[in-house]
């Protein structure tokens, strides 16, 4: 059952052709109406044409009070227990390319950077229909999931809507919160009075995991290390999720979901299949391990809070370098002059070191005890 994440860009192709293409590791590329070289492998600046395309119809500008839309990426994603090749998985992404984006230059570019050496397909749409020269507009987005799912079954593949129509009742069941973040009052009055809240304690926690983290196992351990357990809920609750707990406090206990759809398990599980997508660049995760150390062997919660929220902060703007926060940091100046002074937004270009090790750093300081005040 294939995921397929969608992703909006506003810039030149040229920063997404760097990020596809960098350290050379790119499995293989595919194209759709773009003059690539015939000989497999060999260099193509496919981002340059694209930009030419739009450059020469003139879809670089505004749509009114809008920002231009200069290409689309999709993220495809298969399902681990599939097995799928590389082969297999070029045959399937070409042919859902071409049924929908016929008429638009792709660029497909593969990857098997994530935990488990999967390959998936990054599939980039440029925004200038070729043949009558209009702008795509936003396809219907379950259609687009609808028609990779039938073409995945087609293929003997597992498929999402086929789960769909066999899963339990406690499958389908709609979560109890749908908000991102959700803050419950009994937190919120902790907070106003500068007191100690374990839930909020346990949220800055898995801010940070899952900001570094790229597959369930290392979320996992960078959790443990961090002093927080999870666990399966009961198979009597309404939907499946993760139990987090403080370690010390075997009742200090609460589910993902009800911290916000952001922190439970289908949410998590989804960010992990992306691999490295939406992530710091490699050194920048390890600067966060820096800098959360202290807050953690301390006990700082305020300065804890505070980094896990310039990184949620970073996440949902889509910062990843210094020239993003440049240019999309304007709005809140405050936060920009803190995350600048992190030094977290660095392009990569060294290995990254293994999480599990990373998380060595994180054990809390011996001996130490909290406050007593509970939630």
């Amino acid at each position: 059952m294939p995921l397929l994440k969608p992703i909006s860009g506003h810039t030149s192709c040229r920063g997404v052709y760097r990020y596809l293409t960098k350290n050379e590791r790119a499995l293989a590329s595919d194209y759709l109406n773009l003059d690539a070289p015939e000989q497999e492998n060999a260099a193509f600046n496919w981002a340059a044409a694209m930009d030419d395309t739009r450059s020469r119809w003139r879809n670089d500008t505004p749509w009114g009070d809008r920002p231009c839309r200069t290409y689309k990426h999709y993220v495809l994603s298969p399902d681990p227990k599939d097995h799928v090749n590389l082969d297999a998985l070029r045959e399937l992404t070409i042919a859902w390319a071409r049924e929908h984006f016929g008429d638009f230059e792709v660029a497909i570019v593969y990857h098997d950077d994530n935990a488990g050496h999967i390959p998936h397909a990054h599939v980039v749409v440029n925004n200038t229909n070729i043949v009558t020269g209009r702008r795509l507009q936003d396809p219907d987005p379950k259609e687009l999931k609808h028609s990779l799912q039938r073409m995945a079954k087609e293929r003997g593949f597992s498929d999402f809507d086929s789960a769909e129509e066999k899963a339990s009742v406690r499958g389908r069941v709609r979560p109890r919160t749908l908000q991102a973040e959700h803050v419950r009052r009994a937190e919120r009055e902790i907070a106003e009075k500068g007191g100690y809240s374990w839930v909020a304690d346990i949220r800055a926690r898995i801010r940070v995991a899952r900001s570094v983290t790229r597959s369930e196992d290392e979320f996992r351990g960078l959790l443990k290390s961090l002093g927080v357990g999870v666990e399966g809920n009961s198979a009597k609750a309404r939907r499946r999720d993760w139990v987090f707990s403080l370690a010390g406090h075997p009742t200090w206990r609460v589910s993902g979901e009800s911290l916000g759809l952001g922190y439970g398990r289908e949410s998590l599980m989804r960010g992990f299949s992306l691999g490295a997508a939406g992530h710091l660049a490699d050194a920048g995760e390890r600067r966060v391990a820096e800098l959360a150390r202290p807050a953690v062997e301390l006990d700082d919660l305020s300065e804890l809070e505070r980094l896990s929220e310039a990184l949620a902060w970073l996440k949902g703007n889509r910062i990843r370098t210094a020239a993003d926060l440049a240019a999309k940091g304007t709005g809140n100046p405050e936060m920009t002059a803190y995350v600048l002074g992190l030094d977290i937004l660095k392009e990569g270009g060294t290995e990254r070191a293994p999480c599990a090790e990373a998380g060595e750093a994180f054990l809390p300081h011996p001996g130490r005890k909290r406050p007593a005040q509970h939630h």
